[in-house]
């Protein structure tokens, strides 16, 4: 009878070893898994707050009345500087600009004609002016 109790002994030993050793394991695999979780919330969560963030900027862009928010055109009078910021930050492409500043030289020669016919001269000189600024 020594036997069985020592057999049955060692097969409880095993079972109970069995047992914590799967433990182990089941603790190891819940605390992966909820790293997971974490990790896969946050990411959730950024691509809501950049998915926000990105409506409001879309919805609010050319609405904003505060000069300082919409850039240097809005505190430039003239409209040659106003005219060259554009093209500086690149919303104008050469072509772009240069039928702007025909038009713009174009208003400025209606508005300074005195009669005398020296216009064409004036806008030639006046678009070099602009253009190297």
């Amino acid at each position: 009878m020594s036997r069985l109790g020592t057999a049955l002994l060692k097969g409880a030993g095993v079972l109970l070893l069995a047992l914590v050793v799967l433990g182990v394991i089941a603790t190891i695999v819940s605390i992966v898994l909820s790293i997971v979780a974490a990790v896969v919330t946050l990411a959730f969560l950024a691509i809501c707050v950049l998915a926000v963030v990105g409506l409001t900027s879309l919805l609010r862009d050319g609405t904003d009345d505060d000069p300082a928010s919409v850039g240097p055109d809005a505190t430039d009078d003239d409209p040659a500087d106003r005219l060259r910021s554009r093209y500086v930050d690149g919303r104008l492409d050469d072509d772009e600009f240069e039928r702007e500043l025909d038009r713009l030289l174009e208003t400025d020669d209606s508005d300074r004609t005195d009669g005398l016919g020296d216009a064409p001269s004036r806008t030639a000189s006046d678009r070099t002016r602009l253009w190297d600024r």
